[in-house]
């Protein structure tokens, strides 16, 4: 067990993964006033353009309501689908004629940012002197980066249909050089695993590759606690 655990030691490496929010600022083509709801937060007060900080890069929900104030704001939706919004950039976004969205401007977070504030242009806004809060979600600092869901499946469909361990040591260790892994998901994986050496191998080589390496001590005390 000494052996075990000395060997096990010598690949833990403190290493961290930074990530950096972005920013997002989105206007209709005419300057028209309008709501939007992004990722479910709901922007209350209409304005001629939206200012969103400190976004979580990624693939985001996004929904453009145009203002009229004879008619419910409900009923005139000009655009409702997803923006991908890069890490560490200022993005730029335009509803256009045709009601699709258009990116026209991508700058390093915080560059020369444009200061909208006019007495021409109304923000929209959330509340008055609230910000945008992202919404709470496990596994925070390794959204947007894991293994996709289909992929990961994919993986574990493919080793569990195979019947050689040393078959299936090689197909997780390319997948391992492919993506990043949840802690949580090697030690998913490590259960098609019999023979405690090759749990202890696929192991190692995640390590380098595993997002939440706080979590990566509850793999660890899995692997040397096998039966």
């Amino acid at each position: 067990m000494f052996q075990k655990i000395s060997l096990f030691m010598l690949f833990i490496i403190p290493l961290c993964l930074f990530s950096q929010g972005s920013y997002l600022n989105i206007s209709m083509y005419d300057e028209s006033e309008f709501f939007i709801v992004f990722d479910n937060t709901v922007y209350a007060q209409p304005g001629n353009y939206a200012e969103i900080d400190q976004i979580p890069p990624g693939e985001h929900t996004l929904k453009i309501t145009l203002y009229d104030a004879s008619m419910s704001a409900m009923g005139n939706v000009v655009y409702e689908g997803k923006i991908k919004i890069p890490s560490g950039f200022d993005t730029y976004a335009v509803i256009d004629e045709y009601n699709n969205l258009n990116i026209y401007k991508k700058v390093k977070y915080g560059f020369n940012r444009i200061d909208c504030a006019s007495e021409t242009r109304k923000k929209c806004a959330i509340a008055e002197g609230e910000k945008y809060k992202a919404p709470e979600e496990k596994y925070s600092e390794c959204n947007y980066k894991v293994i996709k869901k289909d992929n990961y499946d994919e993986l574990k469909d493919d080793i569990n249909n195979r019947s050689f361990e040393s078959s299936n040591i090689s197909i997780v260790k390319t997948a391992i050089d492919k993506n990043l892994f949840l802690s949580e998901q090697i030690k998913e994986l490590l259960i098609y695993f019999t023979f405690e050496s090759n749990k202890l191998e696929i192991a190692k080589y995640a390590y380098a590759k595993v997002c939440d390496k706080n979590n990566f001590f509850n793999l660890s005390v899995y692997v040397f606690n096998q039966p």
